[in-house]
């Protein structure tokens, strides 16, 4: 019988402390404002790659204060014990399979189980995906997130992103079944700052309330109203205009239209 303490014991061996920075680089200068300070949390060491080819049960369920859906202790059939990412409808005692191989045991593949593509049925609720096999799953990893599959051929598999985006990969890539979890995350209510300080995020101060060497906007006597065209503090304008280029990404995907839409 799995005890209390070797559920606590087995929950020290994967955990390491993270080091802050403060948005800080090795030089000590500020790079990212408005970081600083928070709890202190633990990195729990996750299996993103899933190729054991085993059965395993979930012992227990976990907040990870890093990511934003829960994590679960696995221990699996051959007695190896890791982190996993854990989908919709899966609870403690649930059973789950990870491997590259489809075993004749499975008679429906459920929540939770991680198989290749080629395995995966048409038009699934699929997440914690590989964007290139043996580099660990990338894609559809937060709260309540998950690609469709909408089609398949001899190498490649096809993908409805949340965003609409179209994704193509390859058909070993690993993927699990299911959405994942932590539905009610976009619910989360920030009530009052000192949430906000607990979580490494510091206030936020207007440029015009700054002076002229922090800040475009910064100077003058008494209150002064912004310019007509805003600039960050590094004096580019960021309103109004696309700061990410999306050049290579068009190319690379296209936006889904639905047939029903024409």
């Amino acid at each position: 019988m799995i005890t209390y303490y070797f559920i606590n014991y087995i929950k020290k061996k994967l955990v390491k402390g993270i080091h802050k920075t403060g948005g800080r680089n090795f030089l000590g200068r500020l790079c990212i404002k408005g970081q600083g300070g928070g709890n202190k949390k633990l990195y729990r060491y996750i299996d993103f790659y899933r190729r054991l080819n085993q059965f395993g049960k979930i012992l227990k369920i976990f907040i990870d204060p890093i990511r934003t859906a829960k994590i679960g202790l696995i221990i699996y059939s051959n007695s190896l014990v890791s982190y996993i990412l854990i989908q919709t409808k899966l609870k403690i005692n649930s059973v789950i399979y990870s491997g590259t191989l489809y075993d004749d045991r499975i008679d429906i593949i459920n929540n939770g189980y991680s198989l290749p593509l080629f395995y995966m049925p048409l038009f699934s609720t699929l997440s914690n995906i590989e964007q290139k096999y043996f580099n660990g799953s990338s894609i559809a990893r937060s709260a309540n997130v998950s690609a469709l599959l909408i089609s398949k051929d001899d190498n490649y598999g096809y993908f409805k992103l949340n965003s609409g985006w179209h994704l193509k990969l390859s058909i070993n890539c690993i993927c699990s079944m299911g959405a994942m979890s932590s539905l009610n995350y976009k619910n989360l209510i920030i009530s009052k700052a000192g949430k906000n300080r607990a979580l490494g995020w510091r206030p936020k101060v207007r440029g015009v309330a700054k002076n002229p060497c922090d800040h475009p906007h910064g100077g003058g006597n008494g209150k002064k109203a912004k310019p007509v065209v805003a600039k960050n503090a590094w004096c580019t304008v960021f309103k109004w205009t696309h700061t990410k280029n999306t050049k290579i990404d068009n190319l690379k995907r296209r936006l889904y239209k639905s047939v029903l839409d024409k």
